[in-house]
């Protein structure tokens, strides 16, 4: 009688879930020559954007509600 390899009956494919995290930014200003009212500017980085699909010269589309500001990979057909 043949053994069976356990490996075989065991193998399970499983993928990863990104589970939301929160990254803390402060809203920063644009030097604007030392002329009043500089414009607000927000400088998002790190290779936790790479990890989310966002890669370096893609496009993204940005929606901006009331406190809230959803970016979005824009897609080309």
């Amino acid at each position: 009688m043949a053994e069976c390899s356990s490996w075989s009956q065991q193998h399970v494919t499983t993928t990863a879930v990104c589970e939301p995290q929160a990254h803390y930014y402060r809203v920063g200003y644009r030097p604007n020559l030392g002329q009043p009212n500089p414009l607000p500017q927000l400088t998002l980085k790190g290779r936790w954007l790479e990890a989310l699909g966002f890669s370096t010269g893609q496009a993204v589309v940005v929606t901006a509600e009331k406190g809230r500001l959803i970016i979005e990979l824009k897609c080309t057909i």
